[in-house]
């Protein structure tokens, strides 16, 4: 009888083993590889808006970095508003063509994970729109019925004065073309 009761008591021991080994495996495979934080830059508009009207011309040029930064801006307000069933700590955008891909790091609970998340970008009229495709971690897809997002829309016009309409948006290498219609007899306005 004890000799059973130590073998069912090496057995647990084993398995309990075994079991905190699968845990650390699996806390190690989520874990975030980089830091990442959501501090971003205000993109100077009304400079760009100047340069636009000195030069007489209707078009306005975004770089990566700027549409980076105004991807994570707009992440920040859109997890204030949403219930995301996770918590996102840090993220970086990075923009290639209409594809844009977001490191993200954040915590389910206590567990910190970092994963990679991309989204399909297009704009309506003076919205940016990015539409979440997939998010894997390490390699490993997670299923859209665990995490998805809702579309996150970035609002141009909430940059620009009430004179500027945002008529059409090109996607380029590097970066974004936005052309603009102009009510030029309102310009002076704009130096007040």
């Amino acid at each position: 009888m004890a000799r059973r009761r130590k073998r069912a008591g090496r057995l647990f021991l084993v398995i309990l083993i075994l079991l905190l080994v699968v845990a650390g495996a699996a806390v190690w495979f989520v874990y975030p590889t980089q830091s990442l934080d959501l501090k971003y830059r205000t993109v100077d508009f009304k400079e760009k808006l100047m340069t636009m009207i000195q030069n007489r011309d209707t078009r306005m040029k975004l770089s990566l970095e700027e549409v980076s930064q105004l991807s994570k801006k707009n992440l920040v307000k859109y997890k204030n508003t949403h219930d995301l069933g996770v918590e996102i700590t840090g993220a970086d955008f990075q923009m290639n063509g209409t594809v844009m891909t977001a490191q993200m790091n954040g915590r389910y609970g206590v567990l910190p994970f970092g994963a990679i998340l991309k989204f399909q970008m297009s704009a309506r009229g003076s919205q940016l729109i990015l539409n979440h495709q997939s998010t894997t971690i390490r390699g490993v897809e997670v299923p859209q019925n665990v995490f998805v997002l809702d579309p996150i829309e970035i609002s141009i016009k909430d940059y620009l004065p009430d004179l500027v309409t945002v008529k059409d948006v090109k996607f380029l290498s590097d970066g974004l073309e936005l052309n603009f219609t102009l009510d030029w007899m309102s310009i002076p306005s704009l130096f007040k």
